[in-house]
């Protein structure tokens, strides 16, 4: 995903591109090395399957007893930490903010820094990434940012989506992650 080209979305659709047809065109060489990585446990999958499913389901899936957190413990879709960033905007019209929080692993340069850059098309939406610059001083070392995405809100149209990327670059690697924000579930 990170170290994919992205694709224009051809032809007349409602669906937003990244829903269309992923996250782009793989490179396989790009894909040995991507510089950073995104890594989850299987912990992380559970909470997120069980945003979904009941418990009970996600036991046969998982193959032990695991429960669900429930109240203050529970978790919501955009704190699972993988490149993409979604959400879905509920009502229409209305202001919005979404708070991604990202960890990310060094696997490149063992000294390295790299800088955030946003690619959007839109002026729907403000997007900001804090710290902008994250800097590597060994091989798996991690460090964490967030990114916040604020608009004024989207337009009545189920389809209505805003589409941008966030890309970590250190001069060798670029890592892009996805970014919509959306009115309407697609999947």
């Amino acid at each position: 995903m990170t170290t994919a080209s992205p694709m224009n979305v051809t032809g007349n659709t409602s669906v937003p591109g990244e829903f269309a047809y992923g996250s782009g065109h793989i490179n396989p060489i790009k894909a040995i090395e991507p510089g950073l990585v995104y890594e989850a446990s299987k912990e992380d999958y559970i909470k997120l399957l069980c945003l979904v499913l009941d418990q009970a389901i996600v036991r046969l899936i998982s193959g032990d007893n695991t429960t669900c957190p429930t109240g203050s413990d529970k978790v919501s879709e955009q704190d699972h930490n993988y490149p993409s960033l979604a959400a879905v905007v509920v009502t229409p019209k209305t202001p919005f903010l979404f708070k991604f929080h990202r960890t990310v692993k060094n696997v490149g340069l063992a000294n390295s820094t790299y800088k955030a850059k946003i690619f959007s098309n839109s002026t729907e939406v403000d997007i900001k990434v804090v710290p902008e610059v994250l800097s590597f001083k060994s091989l798996n070392e991690e460090k964490t940012f967030d990114v916040t995405v604020v608009g004024q809100g989207l337009s009545d149209d189920l389809h209505s989506h805003v589409s941008a990327s966030l890309v970590w670059f250190d001069g060798i690697h670029s890592v892009r992650s996805p970014i919509v924000i959306h009115r309407k579930r697609f999947f």
